[in-house]
């Protein structure tokens, strides 16, 4: 293995909210509300998420505000502000599916599978022709290591739609994860036919391609997945390694740390870098990188 590790699947689409206020509802807070569905939109979330607030202010019960203030906070990397709004949604609304189904989401990003399966077992009639809903099924079950159950839920939501980019991906990385590369490869090419911008599946292709000896492939590759996620360690890593078998040695060692210095204990970039100092003739150094690998995963293989 070259530098695989378990990377965050796929996300299906959040569902935003737009509201069906009645002619009860406060005037103002409907006005605050479409200006701050504009923000979420514009991804302007400081603003959208002012916006939601002044409407919460003039109407606390409208449900459909925490479920988009919920959104803002999710995606400005304040889960925690985001679970609270998502549970008054519901809490105001118990049949706010919307809401179910955004928490369900967040749920799975933090890692509480048990409580986001059960969010999305709530709402299964509901959304029972919804592809996203079974690709996020999908997802809950893949980390529960229910691999038969997330097979059947990302093929559902390829019948519900063919079209869907995040099912073929993670769909494929199933099959990456039994090493059965060209059915993964497969479904990796059929994602980025439909949506060229699936950064999981470029990089995944790229490892596929690097594992195939196909290097001058695999790089343009890993870094287009780089350019759509800058900051992820394991595409960096995964550009690392392909750099050293290309011979740019001083290039991979530079990448390879720049992944380290975003995720300190990756093993397999402190194996890579065992790598360089390899090719460098520096043995030494060489065996203190293995050590420091084999160490943080004993399995790791050293090649």
């Amino acid at each position: 293995m070259k530098g695989r590790k378990l990377f965050p699947i796929l996300m299906a689409a959040a569902m935003l909210s737009l509201g069906s206020c009645g002619t009860d509802k406060n005037e103002e807070a409907i006005k605050f509300f479409k200006r701050g569905n504009f923000k979420l939109k514009e991804q302007e979330y400081n603003e959208a998420i002012h916006w939601y607030g002044e409407a919460l202010n003039k109407k606390p019960d409208f449900a459909d505000i925490y479920n988009n203030r919920g959104l803002a906070y999710q995606k400005s990397d304040k889960p925690e502000k985001a679970l609270e709004d998502f549970n008054k949604a519901i809490e105001v609304d118990t049949k706010f599916w919307e809401a179910y189904y955004n928490r369900a989401e967040l749920l799975f990003n933090l890692g509480n599978y048990q409580e986001a399966m059960q969010d999305l077992n709530k709402i299964g009639k509901v959304y029972k022709d919804s592809s996203f809903y079974y690709v996020t099924l999908g997802n809950v079950k893949t980390q529960t290591q229910d691999y038969s159950g997330a097979t059947a839920a990302y093929e559902r939501a390829l019948v519900l739609d063919p079209n869907n980019a995040e099912a073929y991906t993670n769909h494929g990385y199933l099959y990456f994860e039994q090493n059965n590369y060209p059915l993964a490869k497969k479904d990796f090419e059929k994602a980025l036919s439909i949506n060229p911008k699936q950064h999981f599946a470029l990089n995944n292709l790229a490892f596929i391609l690097s594992e195939e000896g196909k290097y001058k492939e695999a790089l343009p590759l890993v870094e287009k997945a780089i350019f759509l996620k800058p900051a992820q360690a394991y595409y960096l890593n995964n550009k690392g390694y392909i750099l050293l078998q290309l011979g740019k040695l001083d290039e991979a060692k530079e990448t390879i740390e720049h992944s380290l210095r975003i995720e300190s204990e990756n093993a397999f970039a402190i194996r890579n870098l065992g790598l360089y100092f390899q090719k460098k003739g520096d043995t030494q150094k060489a065996k203190e990188y293995f050590d420091k690998a084999k160490k943080l995963n004993p399995n790791i293989s050293i090649q």
